[in-house]
């Protein structure tokens, strides 16, 4: 008897060291995300790298990737780098760098986001989350350090501005901004009017300013802001000649808006809004892009003009 609860004693640990390896290597299985940020506090415009990690088992999951929005929770995706893939110790390891910023102060939250895991043995399917990070977007903090002044002396009242004085000074302030108006909505129709005055066809002329603003090599003179100003107004500048109407106003969710008119691929529509996106960025938050997404943004510019001029060119030869 004594001997059986000497075993017994002995064999008991060996069970619990047993138990916890086995835990371990159960949950070594499961895959893992974990997703995290640079800094969690940020001025106005400025960028925050935004990572995401997720590793899994070799042949054991099939994974599909989280799906980040070009916009969420008061933040702007600038930036989406390439999905990057790794193997090591039996693993696959998976990451992603996304550049995001914030135009709006207060508390910002980035959400999780779910990526979705299935077994390649069975039909088994559930999801895994990304961590939920708080980040702190403000204004630049005001130097309370002010140096103080003398007291001035005694300044001696002047005798108070007469009344039919004040009357004339309001109504020559009227008549100046009536004067002002007037001469802005002149020049502004005889400007919309000048850009319907091309001796090139909508499309030729698109091209021709693409080719000389290609020429100028903008972004490798540090004039990356320049050069997608210049962008934008071009597409515009063909949009408003296709469609004969004036479209150099529109905002950057307007022209979105307008894109949709032509049926154009869903894909080709999101990419040419990551570049008019990427532009805001450069030319309201002094965002300095690499030079393949300029050339990035030029080519798209290019190709979204010439798809609508071909959807056109189609429609008109059915509709004869």
């Amino acid at each position: 008897m004594k001997k059986c609860a000497y075993y017994t004693r002995l064999f008991i640990p060996v069970l619990v060291i047993f138990y916890f390896f086995g835990i371990q290597v159960v949950f070594a299985q499961i895959p893992v995300v974990k997703s995290s940020v640079d800094k969690n506090q940020l001025l106005i415009g400025e960028q925050i790298n935004y990572q995401i990690h997720a590793s899994m088992p070799d042949n054991t999951y099939r994974l599909n990737w989280v799906a980040i929005p070009d916009s969420f929770n008061r933040f702007i995706t600038v930036i989406k780098n390439k999905i990057d893939t790794a193997s090591a110790n039996e693993n696959l390891i998976f990451s992603q760098d996304i550049v995001l910023t914030s135009f709006d102060s207060g508390r910002q939250v980035i959400p999780s986001f779910p990526l979705t895991v299935t077994m390649l043995d069975g039909d088994s399917t559930f999801n895994i989350y990304t961590d939920s990070i708080v980040v702190d977007v403000g204004y630049a903090p005001t130097d309370s350090i002010m140096p103080f002044h003398d007291i001035k002396t005694i300044i001696e009242v002047k005798k108070p501005f007469p009344w039919w004085a004040w009357t004339l000074a309001a109504l020559g302030l009227i008549l100046l901004v009536i004067w002002i108006l007037f001469l802005f909505k002149f020049f502004k129709k005889k400007k919309d009017v000048a850009i319907f005055e091309s001796k090139l066809s909508p499309f030729d002329e698109a091209m021709e300013l693409l080719s000389e603003l290609d020429k100028e090599n903008l972004p490798v003179n540090n004039k990356a802001k320049e050069f997608h100003s210049r962008l934008t107004e071009i597409f515009k500048r063909y949009l408003s000649r296709k469609t004969n109407t004036y479209q150099l106003h529109l905002t950057t969710d307007e022209i979105l808006m307008e894109l949709n008119l032509f049926n154009l691929p869903k894909e080709q529509i999101s990419e040419f809004a990551n570049c008019l996106r990427m532009g805001n960025a450069v030319k309201f938050a002094k965002y300095v892009p690499p030079t393949y997404e300029n050339e990035k943004c030029f080519s798209q510019t290019k190709e979204i003009i010439t798809s609508i001029n071909n959807k056109i060119i189609k429609k008109s030869e059915n509709d004869i």
